[in-house]
């Protein structure tokens, strides 16, 4: 079967509608069990608190994050095993399945853990960015790939001004640490959550048309 932006499209294996659904319950059930979790945690400031410290203090805003991050590394899995079984790009899925590795490991090494939690989430915001670039690759329309793009490139730009400046990184100056992290982390949620979206339109008829076309 012919190779369409790096998917092969198999009308008789189509789990892209589940996967859609899947990736888009597990970005909006975090994002939604971060605002619940910040109002469990005094004085917490979305400024200066990094998105992990809600994790790292005893309470209910330690559980409601933990196993929030936890679920959706575990639906991020599923996600990962529907979409290769619908023919998907494998260098997408790779990316996507590290960051949801990843996502459970911030779950289970909170940020007092230290150097665990550091590597757990750096590989989240790193391999969650590039999945957001390689989606292109699902066969996307023009739109959906200009939003990956600059989404995608604007979380690893933000990363690398971590890396190559740290604290005195403009963007840390300008938004706090707490500011500049969500800066790397919702583009990439939010964008996740409207590619479920579009996952969810690629329905057994419209797989069809795409396999019909490859063959015409």
């Amino acid at each position: 079967m012919k190779i369409q932006r790096g998917s092969l499209f198999q009308p008789e294996t189509n789990y892209y509608k589940a996967a859609g659904i899947i990736l888009m319950t597990a970005c909006l059930q975090f994002l939604l069990a971060v605002m619940v979790a910040e109002t469990q945690y005094r004085f917490y400031n979305t400024a200066q608190n990094t998105l992990s410290d809600l994790g790292a203090v005893a309470g209910y805003s330690a559980t409601i994050f933990n196993l929030s991050v936890m679920a959706m590394g575990i639906m991020g899995l599923l996600v990962v095993y529907l979409v290769l079984k619908s023919g998907g790009c494998r260098l997408f899925s790779s990316c996507l399945a590290i960051a949801s590795v990843a996502a459970l490991g911030v779950g289970l090494f909170p940020t007092y853990t230290g150097t665990p939690h550091t590597l757990f989430s750096g590989l989240v915001f790193v391999f969650g960015s590039l999945a957001v670039l390689f989606s292109y690759r699902l066969g996307l329309n023009v739109p959906m790939v200009v939003v990956s793009f600059i989404l995608g490139l604007l979380s690893l730009l933000t990363i690398f001004s971590f890396l190559w400046l740290g604290m005195e990184s403009p963007l840390v100056t300008f938004l706090g640490a707490g500011g500049a992290e969500r800066l790397v982390a919702y583009p990439v949620l939010l964008y996740l959550v409207g590619l479920g979206g579009y996952l969810t339109s690629r329905g057994e008829d419209w797989v069809r048309l795409r396999f019909h076309t490859l063959f015409k």
